[in-house]
């Protein structure tokens, strides 16, 4: 193959998938210092990418609007811009780390010379395939996505490792966490994250408290709770089992658990973007995972831990539960225990 001048990444979202594409971002821009590098997300997730050094161009799709609003005339006129702007780059090479229909599309109607992406089987949906030219080549077995996201980096030719993750955050949203830590008098503590966009990714709240209640009182470690929109709620639950004292609530926006994260001791929590996005930054983390597998969407690195609880219809992937969620049913001792046994590993 020969040296790409112009690679377009296809990655639409979520937050957690697009932080699991970031070591191969990294790796194609070590690789190819001198290539234009653009990246095709969602609207809603095109924040991310900002922190994000090296990207030379976003191009940014509302599908929220074109399945909300498909009479809209405006919505198709903007999605044909889009699309205009994208061939107008004339990319050699797009390499689709999704892997739906709609993603192996717009590899088709973007443009690019020549088209990579996952083959059968590793697609979420399978006829994706066909509007590759190349697919990378089947793993022998189950890679962690990361890996696997560098599979098909390494079929663009890349060759450099990914090394550490580089995240910029606005001075702004620094400042903000270290005046609030400073406030808080926080210097070493634990956050847990009890959120998660799948209701069968979520462990109990009072699970959570008494969790924090254990961490605070047995390991004499403050706690930090981070909740994103709508979760109130699951924070007054955490206090309500974990009550003296309570835990300190950081209801702050995404990009400001970057410099919050970074100064943690550990991070809990389950397979959601905060979780992978403090894999990103090499925070210490445990993760409790029910439908999704940890090998695959798990901490990234070997010495951090994963919870599970292990059933005939384990990692099944379901966003809704037959059997009331029973893998979720894992005890606060053990997820205890795995916050002691990574905590001994950290300086």
């Amino acid at each position: 193959m020969s040296v790409p001048a112009k690679i377009l990444i296809i990655r639409l979202s979520s937050l957690g998938d697009i932080l699991h594409t970031l070591p191969a971002f990294q790796s194609l821009r070590s690789t190819f210092p001198n290539a234009h590098i653009g990246w095709l997300v969602e609207r809603r997730m095109s924040f991310l990418l900002s922190a994000v050094p090296g990207i030379d161009s976003v191009h940014i799709l509302d599908t929220i609007t074109l399945r909300q609003q498909p009479g809209d005339p405006a919505i198709w006129r903007e999605t044909f811009n889009l699309v205009r702007e994208v061939r107008a780059v004339r990319y050699d090479l797009s390499l689709d780390f999704q892997g739906l229909l709609k993603t192996a599309f717009l590899s088709l109607i973007c443009g690019a010379q020549l088209r990579l992406g996952f083959p059968r089987g590793l697609t979420r949906e399978n006829p994706a395939h066909w509007f590759y030219h190349r697919a990378v080549s089947p793993p022998p077995g189950q890679l962690h996505v990361t890996e696997l996201n560098r599979r098909l980096a390494e079929a663009a030719g890349a060759q450099s490792p990914a090394g550490e993750i580089k995240l910029n955050v606005p001075a702004a949203d620094s400042d903000a966490i270290r005046s609030r830590l400073q406030a808080e008098n926080l210097g070493r503590y634990v956050v847990i994250n009890p959120g998660g966009g799948w209701l069968t990714k979520k462990w109990a709240p009072t699970n959570y408290g008494e969790l924090a209640r254990r961490i605070q009182a047995e390991l004499d470690l403050p706690v930090v709770v981070t909740t994103g929109p709508g979760e109130e709620g699951i924070f007054k639950e955490i206090v309500r089992c974990c009550p003296d004292p309570p835990p300190r609530h950081f209801a702050v926006p995404f990009l400001q658990l970057i410099p919050l994260f970074r100064q943690a001791r550990l991070l809990i929590g389950g397979d959601t973007g905060p979780f992978h996005l403090a894999c990103a930054l090499g925070t210490p983390v445990v993760g409790i995972f029910g439908p999704t597998a940890p090998a695959r969407n798990g901490p990234w690195s070997d010495v951090d831990e994963s919870v599970t609880r292990m059933l005939p219809c384990s990692f099944c992937n379901r966003r809704k539960c037959p059997t009331q969620n029973e893998c979720m049913e894992i005890a606060v001792a053990d997820v205890f225990s795995a916050v002691v046994r990574r905590l001994k590993h950290v300086s």
